[in-house]
């Protein structure tokens, strides 16, 4: 069941209500303090964007109306293995939906896999709404709680349902081995590629449940943190195709971002989603009425 969504005609409103700068400073609140965050916290998503999804994760049972476990991103080495910056094969038994959370499970554990065929020393757990649920521009968030240690790479990404690559943007990529999150955006046409990228630390992302989302209009896009942007990119790379959801628990290799595991390494780890959910852009009214 392929859904696709593109508010059409929003374009005249969205960019009268986006014109302001997300990260203006406000200069009444430029006040020292632990709750400058809070201070600095905006409403997302904006008012008027309609739910177009939700997932809550509240069955007993993965919903495979939306989600799938297999891979289907542009490179990869199999639908179960992503490539060598990976040491872990994708397995379902690590895919797990308990107290009504979305626990994607990394294992150090041997795996004798045939997509591709070998043996893995790990196992980690995907879900990927390819071919299920799409959409193009609006705002997507997650509440969620990511894993420690090095060699931790979980990840809440979106990918072109074209699965051609770029672009792709990564929302909340977080490299455990460097306790930093990466805010990244791929843009350019594979071979030539570029990366719009920043990251930041200054957020508990192992101890504390955190929101993490992406505002993404036409030419425009923001990476929110409880409530408060990060970074924000304009411009014609932002895409503007169809972009399918990935959450993925993994463990990285010595050429990964996150380096590989070590003795002080906890396995198992998880990747804990309370929700997601997903607004469209507003429905504009039509010129002339």
């Amino acid at each position: 069941m392929k859904k696709a969504f593109l508010a059409a005609g929003a374009l005249i409103f969205i960019g009268g209500l986006l014109e302001e700068p997300l990260c203006a400073a406000d200069t009444n609140r430029e006040k020292r303090g632990s709750n400058q965050a809070a201070k600095n916290a905006q409403k997302f998503p904006p008012t008027g964007f309609p739910l177009i999804l939700e997932d809550r994760f509240e069955s007993k049972t993965l919903n495979r109306d939306l989600w799938s476990t297999s891979l289907r991103v542009f490179g990869r080495w199999g639908d179960r293995y992503h490539n060598d910056s990976y040491l872990n094969y994708l397995s379902d038994e690590d895919v797990l939906l308990e107290n009504g959370r979305l626990r994607l499970r990394a294992e150090h554990r041997n795996v004798e896999g045939d997509n591709p065929p070998g043996v893995y020393d790990y196992s980690a757990g995907m879900v990927s709404s390819h071919d299920h649920f799409s959409f193009q521009y609006g705002y997507i968030e997650i509440r969620a709680k990511f894993p420690g240690g090095k060699g931790a790479w979980p990840c809440f990404w979106l990918m072109p349902q074209g699965h051609h690559w770029p672009p792709e943007f990564d929302i909340a990529e977080y490299y455990a081995g460097r306790k930093m999150m990466h805010l990244g955006l791929c843009h350019g046409n594979f071979p030539e590629i570029n990366w719009d990228s920043d990251g930041n630390t200054d957020v508990d992302f192992e101890g504390s449940w955190n929101t993490y989302g992406l505002l993404w209009t036409p030419e425009r896009a923001a990476w929110i943190q409880n409530g408060v942007v990060k970074r924000e990119t304009k411009g014609p790379h932002v895409p503007a195709v169809p972009m399918y959801v990935i959450l993925s628990n993994g463990v990285s290799s010595r050429i990964g971002p996150s380096d590989e595991p070590d003795a002080n390494t906890v396995f198992p780890n998880f990747f804990e989603i309370e929700y997601v959910r997903v607004w469209g852009l507003p429905t504009a009214v039509e010129k002339g009425k």
